[in-house]
Formats: C-alpha cells, structure tokens, sequence
C-alpha cells in the first residue's frame, strides 16, 4: 500500500503531538518540515527522523513528494499559507481555528472545492469516540430533551506575556484558540447552528479578549453557555442537561477521554477512552480517508459547520469589539 506523504508546517508544541501520532499510522508517513527556525527545525527533525528539512514554506508546498500538509502555525498565518498550500495542488489538515474570520474560511473552502483538494480543520475533538458516545446516548433519549449546554475552559496565562495568546499581532486572546472548542462541540452534538449569539468581554489593555462569555440560542429551542478565558484556570468542563437527567464531561472536556451518564441524579455509566495514541491519530487517519475517497472534508467536521463556527465567532468579535491587525485581517 502506497503511503501518504506528510509535512508539517510550524515544528512547534502541537506539532510535536501530530508527529508523534502520525508516527504510528499504517497509512501515513512524516517525509518533511518547513520551519523559519533553523533551531527547531533541527531539534524536530532529529526527534522524529524527518528526511527533508526547509526554512521556506514555499519549498516544501512545491515538494512534488508531499501529498498533503499539516499546518501548526500561529493562526494568524493560517489563512496565508493554506491559501498556499491550495494553489500548489496539496491536500491540507489545518489547525484550530482554521482563519482569523469566516471571508476567509470561505475563500478557503470555494478553492479547496474548485480543486477537489481536501480541507480539514483539525478540530480533534470532533473525530473522537467519546463524543460519538455523547452523541448515540443524546440519540437513545437517555437524559430527556436537551435543555442546554454549559461549559468553560480556560488557563492563566498572565505571567506569560511572551506568549502567543498574549499578542494581537499573532490574533491571541481566549476566543479564537480556545471558545472555538464550546462552540463547534455544542454544534456538533445539537446539529445545529446557533440562531441568536450574545456576548461579553473583558480586553486586555492591547486589545485581545481576556475573558469571553458567550450564550447561543438554538432553533429547536436549546442553549449553550460558555466561558473562555486566558487569565483564569477554569473548571475545563462540559455539562448537557436534559430533562431527566446530564452528561458531564470532565476536565478536560476536549480530550474526549470519560463521559458520565446522570439520570435522577445518579451515575448510571461512566464511559472511559483510552487513546491508542494521543488523540490526533483520528483526524489523521480521517484526512487520509478523504484523500483515498476523493472526499474534500470528512463527514465529522463538513466544510459548512467550519464555516459555521467562523461566523459565530465572527459575531461575538463584533459584540465585543475584538478586531485584530489589518494585515491579519483581510482576504
């Protein structure tokens, strides 16, 4: 069997986790990485024992060896470069949150569609059994009619200025990087997008959202409350409440590792996962997938509900007034 051909784009930390996951695909195979860091990019290699290494992007986007790119830079950059990445006729799994906005998801989308290219979000959450789980047990009736969701997630960056959260130039904050979890969860589990959006802020004297309140209002009559924050450490949870009963995903909810089934007030099932990896190997392996059936996205995270979530956040930016750099920005 002929193996896909992987590079990465941006060595950094989730990187590291994405190679370390892709290390164990039958199906797929780190061939080479582009990082502006000479450093890291030796530091990565040896790691992982990457055979081709660049320090331009456009180099390995133009490798006719690489079939599809993993892109782990800054979000700031993702826009641009998977923009790239599309012209040069590669497949791309692109990190969370895809763009800066939804004019950019979409100019995203129409070329990856034109091309007949795969484009995935990488929201890894939406490819794990546990949420499958939540799903099949909302499905079997087994907490009632969904009445509303709440969560919150959150860590404390404030002695950490350097970090990338921390700087507009890189579109930091807490809604982006981290509110993005609540919203495309919630959609994914309700199936439906939000038809009413209310939002609060408080930002951090250069712009960014230290903390953002969201709640979102469902056509059939469900919500779905969240807090993100990046100055304080939250509870990290997700709660469903039904009529007769909840789901409770602990901390941290997005790792999708246990789900706890509540009916009157009792724990009825606790289902625990165990990652074969780490958790990224089933994007993975569902971006292979695509390329093997000439799909575009798959199935769990659809090109439309990427788009969804970009408008959401579209919204809450304008309630609040999160606007980063033009150059950022535009399309």
């Amino acid at each position: 069997m002929t193996r896909i051909k992987w590079g990465i784009i941006g060595p950094g930390s989730i990187a590291t986790t994405f190679a370390t996951a892709l290390e164990q695909s039958k199906q797929g195979q780190l061939y080479g990485i582009a990082s502006r860091s000479a450093e890291r990019a030796t530091a990565f290699s040896q790691r992982f024992a990457v055979s081709k290494i660049y320090h331009q992007y456009s180099d390995l986007i133009n490798d006719p060896e690489v079939d599809i790119l993993y892109i782990a830079t800054p979000h700031s950059h993702h826009y641009q470069i998977a923009k790239a990445c599309l012209e040069a006729g590669k497949h791309i799994l692109l990190e969370k949150p895809l763009t800066i906005n939804a004019s950019q998801t979409q100019v995203l989308i129409e070329l990856s569609q034109s091309k007949g290219l795969v484009f995935q979000e990488a929201l890894w959450s939406r490819f794990m059994p546990c949420f499958a789980k939540v799903k099949d047990w909302l499905k079997a009736d087994k907490i009632g009619a969904l009445q509303y969701i709440q969560s919150d997630i959150g860590f404390a960056f404030a002695d950490k200025p350097q970090h990338r959260l921390n700087d507009p130039l890189l579109a930091g904050g807490a809604l982006l990087d981290l509110g993005v979890y609540s919203i495309s969860i919630s959609q994914f589990l309700l199936e439906q997008t939000p038809i009413q959006v209310q939002a609060t802020s408080q930002l951090a004297a250069n712009g960014i959202d230290k903390t953002t309140q969201v709640n979102m209002r469902f056509a059939q009559g469900q919500l779905s409350q969240f807090s993100c924050s990046i100055t304080a450490k939250c509870t990290n949870t997700m709660t469903l409440v039904g009529e007769q009963g909840r789901i409770h995903l602990p901390e941290h909810f997005w790792v999708g590792q246990e789900a706890q089934l509540f009916q009157d007030g009792e724990l009825v099932e606790c289902a625990r996962f165990t990652h074969p990896v780490n958790g990224f190997e089933y994007q993975i392996e569902a971006a292979m997938q695509c390329i093997f059936q000439g799909k575009v996205c798959s199935d769990l995270m659809p090109h439309a509900d990427s788009l969804d979530v970009m408008r959401v956040m579209d919204e809450v930016r304008k309630q609040i007034n999160l606007r980063y750099h033009d150059d950022i920005e535009n399309v």
